[in-house]
C-alpha cells in the first residue's frame, strides 16, 4: 500500500513539473510571436538612432548665417548635447534645433535673382 502512495506522489511531482515547464515555454513562445522585430532601414528606428541622426544633422548648422542671438543658443544647446547627449534636451529646445536645421542659406552675394519669368505660377 505505501509503494502505491509513493508511486501516485512522484507521479504528481512529475505531473506539475511538466505542466509548469509546459507554461513556461508556452508564455515564451506567445511573447516571441507578438514581439516586433525591426527590418534593417526600417522606417521606424531606435531612439537613440534618431537621437545620432539629429545630433549629425544639428552639427552641419552653418553658424555664420544665424543671428548672434540664436546662434548663441545653438551653440550652448551643441555644447550640452556633447555633454550630456540628446536625451536631454526640452522639446521646445529640440523644435528649436530644428527650426535652425532647416533655415534656408540666404542668397549668396553677387548671386543673380531667379527670373520671375520662369517661377511657376
Amino acid at each position: 500500500m505505501l509503494s502505491w502512495l509513493w508511486a501516485l506522489a512522484l507521479g504528481l511531482l512529475i505531473g506539475s513539473v511538466s505542466a509548469r515547464a509546459w507554461w513556461i515555454e508556452r508564455k515564451k513562445r506567445i511573447i516571441a510571436e507578438r514581439r516586433v522585430v525591426e527590418r534593417p532601414n526600417s522606417f521606424y528606428g531606435s531612439m537613440a538612432v534618431h537621437n545620432q541622426e539629429d545630433e549629425e544633422r544639428w552639427r552641419r548648422i552653418e553658424l555664420e548665417r544665424l543671428h548672434e542671438l540664436n546662434r548663441e543658443d545653438v551653440e550652448r544647446l551643441l555644447r550640452q548635447i556633447e555633454g550630456a547627449g540628446v536625451g536631454t534636451l526640452t522639446q521646445e529646445a529640440r523644435a528649436f534645433m530644428e527650426r535652425m536645421a532647416n533655415l534656408e542659406a540666404p542668397p549668396r552675394r553677387g548671386a543673380r535673382p531667379p527670373d520671375p519669368r520662369l517661377s511657376p505660377v
